[in-house]
């Protein structure tokens, strides 16, 4: 889900919440505050290292918007501007996976047409070395709400796949170890 997507949902909420107020509207909107400001800002130096890759891959003449980080969503978002063109970009890991542009009345030149060739091709390099990072650097911010209590069941646990059957009779059934 995009960050629009998110916050119109949010605003949703909170119009919501001032019509009806209830437990549970006001615990819904406290968790989706607490989703939304979930993202992380890249370190100054790395921000300028990823900026400086931009350029020399697609082209100098860009401005950046943003660069954030969704650990838990293991989501990275990415977004700019061709200075020279008026062409905005941006690119997401998510379900929105993709490169994305917007202008208005860009003129379609071959300039233009060799720097959204190479956006794209850019976008393939960017979501693969992000798509691991995210993956490696930030596992431990995902939480397996099933198990997050009770920690996953050891195979080598004595309770672990063990079953009594009952006897006489044609069939076995289990009984189970209380």
């Amino acid at each position: 889900m995009s960050q629009h997507d998110e916050t119109k949902r949010m605003l949703g909420l909170i119009r919501e919440s001032n019509t009806k107020k209830t437990d549970t509207t006001k615990k819904m909107l406290r968790e989706q505050v607490e989703s939304a400001t979930d993202n992380k800002e890249l370190d100054p130096s790395e921000l300028a290292e990823e900026e400086k890759k931009f350029r020399d891959t697609v082209t100098p003449r860009s401005s950046f918007n943003s660069f954030k980080l969704y650990p838990k969503a293991q989501n990275v978002e990415f977004s700019g501007e061709f200075t020279d063109s008026k062409v905005e970009w941006f690119f997401s890991l998510d379900d929105t996976r993709g490169v994305y542009i917007t202008g208005t009345f860009i003129q379609l030149n071959d300039d233009v047409l060799k720097q959204i060739q190479k956006l794209v091709a850019y976008y393939e390099t960017w979501s693969n070395e992000w798509a691991t990072r995210i993956a490696e650097e930030y596992k431990n911010d995902v939480v397996d709400d099933e198990n997050a209590e009770e920690g996953p069941e050891s195979i080598e646990s004595t309770e672990f796949g063990e079953e009594e059957f009952a006897e006489g009779g044609d069939e076995e059934e289990p009984i189970e170890n209380v």
